[in-house]
């Protein structure tokens, strides 16, 4: 059987694909020979881009979001939904709040806020040369053709690279996961409504590849890539890596992930409320966001330890009923895990509701998960509304956990934590940000808002917009 996966581009027929077969199952894939022209015409196509008015890129992506918000509004996307909450593991709930959220990546005000803030010249430096002290002017052009290869973990995070790099002029491919591709590909699917003359039409091929897809790898060793966004770990990124040292063409090579969230609390925030939006962010998309907290520190005793965590599984019994996973049973290795931990002298409150399947340990002063036997462990994928509380008597202690999250065994392919949530006094905090070079965390938010995004927020540590584009510097003569 072949899969749903057609590429989206206006200019490929049904004899421009090709039917990959992997593990039994077959995939349509764009011939080496269509993409070849396609990677040629790209660069006239580029320059077509980079001289349209900004405004007019713009509306090609608000375009988008109307037809996103029609298909919402009218049901079309139930089938979509569906499919991602049984592939993702997701809650329907969660499924329903993440295509929503398509609404706002797709809002050109929030594009054109994000261009402003992260390219020098701003976004008017994509038209023309913009002056930036007298004589000097700068123009950002579009580096492409530019290759994202998406994760799965969710649907929005294909979708801001893709877009940002179509806005900026680049011809873009798009490579998602299996597990999102047919909405994701859907997001996109309006711009078969654009006229068939306009060079926007024919700046995006939305495509899925195999992971062993000789396609693939012909595009990346030898094909005119200018930029090649990766979101994912090991071992796709060094795989990706050593193709790319083959190009001719040597492309940048940017990668998103892979990271996880921490969270620290302090005595005199041990509310509910800060519980309850702790819970929020252990339930949303099931802690697989790079900014999902997945380990915590509690600064204060270890009674006071307890009191919070108690909070917590009140708030999670509460929150979690909200947002219900398809499980007929908890998964074994959950129980071994779980019991572990208890071996290993930490206290554990879990539910025993395959729907709401959370998990609450509390450690003192390191973490027990380091502890356990590997044979117990569960990968952190698989810790699903899963949190350790560390038990720390001072601030610093917590920043030493942060710090060597990487190094505990049950982190195992984590780089870094990404996004540091806090609820903490006005001492701490300040604390926390004297030592953020000592730590490593691109974000810290409050707790509750780890999945937030502001226009003008850098994704780990960079902004997007600028790793698609190039710099142009012109110093005009005098008098």
């Amino acid at each position: 059987m072949i899969l749903d996966t057609a590429p989206l581009h206006p200019d490929i027929g049904r004899d421009d694909l090709e039917v990959v077969t992997v593990n039994n199952a077959s995939f349509y894939e764009p011939s080496r020979e269509w993409l070849r022209v396609q990677l040629i015409r790209a660069v006239e196509l580029q320059q077509k881009l980079a001289n349209l008015p900004l405004g007019e890129r713009l509306r090609a992506v608000e375009l988008l979001g109307v037809e996103w918000r029609e298909k919402l509004e009218s049901g079309k996307l139930e089938g979509i939904k569906e499919e991602l909450a049984k592939a993702t593991g997701y809650s329907k709930a969660i499924v329903d709040l993440e295509v929503e959220l398509v609404l706002e990546v797709m809002n050109p005000q929030n594009i054109a806020k994000a261009l402003d803030t992260a390219l020098v010249g701003g976004s008017k430096s994509l038209e023309q040369p913009v002056e930036v002290a007298s004589r000097e002017y700068v123009r950002n052009l579009p580096a492409g053709p530019v290759l994202v290869i998406g994760s799965g973990n969710s649907i929005i995070p294909p979708l801001i690279p893709t877009t940002f790099s179509f806005v900026i002029g680049n011809f873009t491919i798009l490579r998602p996961s299996l597990t999102n591709f047919r909405a994701v590909r859907e997001v996109y699917m309006a711009f078969q409504n654009q006229p068939i003359e306009d060079p926007l039409k024919r700046a995006l091929l939305v495509s899925y590849f195999a992971h062993e897809s000789e396609n693939l790898k012909a595009l990346l060793e030898r094909g005119p890539l200018g930029v090649v966004n990766y979101w994912g770990g090991e071992p796709g990124r060094t795989a990706i890596a050593r193709l790319l040292a083959a190009n001719p063409y040597r492309p940048r090579f940017v990668v998103n992930g892979p990271m996880t969230g921490f969270a620290i609390v302090d005595s005199s925030n041990a509310t509910r409320e800060v519980a309850e939006k702790l819970a929020f962010e252990m339930v949303l998309y099931e802690q697989q966001l790079c900014s999902s907290p997945t380990q915590a520190a509690f600064v204060g005793s270890n009674k006071e330890a307890f009191e919070f965590a108690e909070k917590l599984a009140s708030a999670l019994e509460k929150v979690g009923k909200g947002y219900p996973v398809q499980l007929e049973s908890l998964p074994y290795p959950l129980f071994v895990l779980r019991r572990s931990l208890e071996l290993a002298g930490s206290k554990v409150y879990a539910s025993s509701d395959p729907s709401n399947p959370w998990t609450v340990v509390v450690s003192d002063g390191k973490s027990a998960l380091s502890r356990v036997p590997q044979k117990a462990m569960l990968p952190l994928y698989a810790r699903r509304r899963f949190l350790e509380i560390v038990s720390v008597a001072s601030i610093r202690e917590a920043l030493n956990l942060v710090r060597a999250l990487p190094e505990n065994p049950a982190y195992r392919g984590v780089d870094r934590v990404q996004t540091l949530s806090v609820a903490v006094g006005r001492d701490a905090y300040a604390e926390i940000l004297r030592n953020l070079h000592r730590i490593g965390v691109y974000r810290v938010v409050p707790v509750g808002e780890s999945h937030l995004r502001t226009p003008v927020e850098p994704y780990d540590g960079s902004f997007l917009p600028s790793a698609f584009s190039y710099t142009v510097y012109v110093r005009m003569g005098g008098a």
